[in-house]
């Protein structure tokens, strides 16, 4: 009885090892744009970057002015997402 020849598995570990740099590239990309999708902080005197969250939150919870809603948890840091002009 003759023997099968084994076929050559390379092309296929290609595939993979090319399928998993493009996703994990993807993958980087959305995260990328995820983070850099919050809006800047406006040039006004009261948005101050090195303020806390906390005063952030008076302005944008109480609806005293015409400051918008938060639409987010609040967070420890404004400025981790939304960064100065």
């Amino acid at each position: 009885m003759a023997r099968k020849k084994k076929k050559s598995r390379a092309g296929e570990i290609n595939f993979y090892k090319a399928m998993t740099v493009l996703g994990l590239v993807l993958a980087g990309v959305l995260i990328y744009m995820f983070l850099e999708s919050a809006p800047k902080l406006s040039k006004h005197d009261f948005h101050v970057a090195t303020d806390t969250a906390g005063k952030c939150m008076t302005c944008h919870m109480a609806q005293d002015r015409n400051t918008p809603i938060m639409p987010h948890r609040p967070m420890e840091d404004c400025i981790l997402c939304h960064k100065p002009q």
